[in-house]
């Protein structure tokens, strides 16, 4: 066997954990971000992890060639990012400026991996093309965003993200359209068809189903009451053919999204959770005199980073009852995968988008 290439291996595996062993200490160094002062800068905070950072990465470039210490520079780096990810996330009750510092610190961090490591510096395009560089930097900015703000993001980026991923728990056929009327307000019509490829709940392989629709944020609608349909017993595939009217103020249509969510009927317990699917109000034709027709793949609520910001916001009213109507949906989910509905909607997953429009009809 070639010695240089059991050196190479050796050398490699070494440097490997010296980069494990490293982890603690960063950790450290970034943590104190949230213990310092807001006054003092995020330069001289951060001293402390340069010059470890430094003396670490003069060790490791007399090991390795230069294209190797590039990837192990910026796989140091991700690691960076992702502890100043933990920074914002666990602590989102800090004040603004603290958000502030940590993306002063980013920077900071960003130049001196750039530029100030010598030979050693790693193009800014590298750096930034990192996911955990792309996450904190989000994460920063979304801490400083209000929370009515937050909430009507979060509601288009799950209605936009639904559109391009396939789903395993059915689909909703309905008519939709907009109606605007003279006084301020417009009327949201949706004629709820029926559903299809729904996953058995049920002992008996079937479920009961019935649809709740809402238009949300809540904040921005809160005249908008839950809506319900008729309970269809044992069928994976109900059809319904009901109406529902949502009347809405004109100047809040481009923040509302509708929401339906499939339920299966339980007598005795709570009612399982099936799925549900979202369409932006901007989305659907405004004064038509017809309907049109929408299939929508139903979707399982996953925690955002939205979710999780407005989670540690244990002091705002508004945020703790979004957190308080999502985590139900986020809970029956959890629930329903332990009890074995995963396996079943691999088995029987459709690959239709939400909004698909199939044209015009009365």
């Amino acid at each position: 066997m070639n010695l240089s290439w059991i050196v190479c291996e050796w050398v490699g595996m070494l440097l490997t954990d010296l980069i494990v062993l490293m982890e603690p200490s960063i950790e450290r160094y970034v943590f104190e971000l949230k213990k310092a002062n807001p006054d003092v800068s995020a330069s001289q905070v951060l001293g402390m992890l340069m010059d470890y950072l430094d003396s670490n990465i003069a060790l490791i470039s007399r090991m390795q060639d230069k294209g190797t210490l590039g990837n192990i520079v910026v796989n140091i780096w991700s690691k960076i990012c992702s502890k100043l990810q933990d920074v914002v996330e666990t602590k989102p009750e800090l004040e603004e400026e603290h958000y502030e510092r940590v993306g002063d610190s980013l920077k900071f961090l960003k130049h001196h991996f750039q530029s100030n490591l010598g030979e050693n510096g790693v193009p800014e395009e590298k750096l930034i093309a990192q996911p955990a560089f792309t996450q904190v930097l989000d994460t920063i900015d979304l801490q400083q965003m209000d929370t009515t703000e937050l909430i009507i993001r979060h509601y288009k980026e799950q209605s936009e993200e639904r559109g391009e991923r396939s789903t395993g728990a059915g689909v909703i056929d309905l008519k939709l359209s907009l109606k605007e009327r003279r006084d301020g307000k417009a009327i949201l019509f949706a004629k709820l068809l029926g559903a299809r490829e729904l996953i058995a709940l049920d002992t008996n392989g079937k479920s009961d189903p019935f649809i709740q629709l809402q238009v949300v944020p809540h904040h921005l609608f809160p005249d908008s009451e839950v809506k319900q349909s008729t309970v269809k017993k044992s069928t994976l595939e109900p059809i319904y053919n009901e109406m529902f009217e949502f009347i809405i103020p004109q100047d809040q249509i481009c923040n509302g999204v509708l929401v339906l969510t499939v339920f299966d009927y339980d007598f005795i317990s709570a009612n399982d959770f099936e799925g549900e699917a979202m369409v932006r109000l901007t989305d659907l034709p405004r004064n038509s005199e017809q309907h049109v027709k929408w299939t929508m793949a139903l979707h399982r609520p996953q925690q955002d980073s939205i979710y999780k910001i407005l989670a540690g916001r244990v002091n705002d009213k508004v945020a703790t009852k979004f957190v308080e109507i999502r985590r139900k949906a986020m809970e029956a989910e959890e629930f329903m995968l332990a009890e074995g509905g995963e396996a079943h909607a691999s088995t029987t997953g459709s690959k239709v988008s939400l909004g698909q429009r199939h044209g015009s009809e009365s």
